[in-house]
């Protein structure tokens, strides 16, 4: 059998963060009229699975007259996650252009709130639609069916 040596596993592509850039929208351009790019850092699998954490919330079950709900001698909870609040946190995460986390930018849109800043900026339904399924495919969350934005995000890899 081969040497078991463990720094195969230790690869500096897993440490670090690789940003790529995608192709912008065609409603916010330069001054020379060319859609401006977005860049998107590829979050680690824990990082999206630490923000999914923070939209979920876990109660108590409990039946029709008022006492929890017990199942093997263990007490039943009642899990929910607020998917959408958490896909617009990641896409806030994975933009590093623009970055929404900006006091200024936030100050603007009157935004108190991160994940409510992809909606603030790009409030057309087509431009959130394509900012959601060009970050989200970059990251390996999504897939698109129709290979549009995923054939732009994989040029942009490469």
């Amino acid at each position: 059998m081969a040497n078991k040596s463990l720094a195969y596993f230790m690869r500096e592509s897993a440490k670090n963060q690789e940003i790529i850039e995608i192709p912008g929208l065609d409603s916010i351009k330069d001054e020379s009229g060319k859609p401006i790019p977005l860049k998107v850092k590829l979050l680690s699998k824990k990082e999206i699975d630490d923000i999914y954490d923070k939209y979920r919330t876990k109660e108590l079950l409990y039946d029709k007259k008022g006492k929890p709900v017990i199942n093997g001698g263990r007490a039943v909870f009642k899990e929910e996650t607020d998917t959408n609040r958490a896909l617009r946190r990641i896409i806030v995460e994975a933009l590093v252009y623009p970055d929404l986390h900006d006091k200024d930018l936030m100050e603007y849109y009157e935004c108190h709130d991160f994940s409510e800043m992809p909606a603030k900026v790009f409030p057309s339904f087509k431009e959130y639609s394509y900012i959601e399924k060009a970050v989200l495919t970059a990251i390996g969350i999504f897939e698109d069916e129709d290979g549009d934005a995923d054939d732009e995000v994989q040029e942009a890899k490469n």
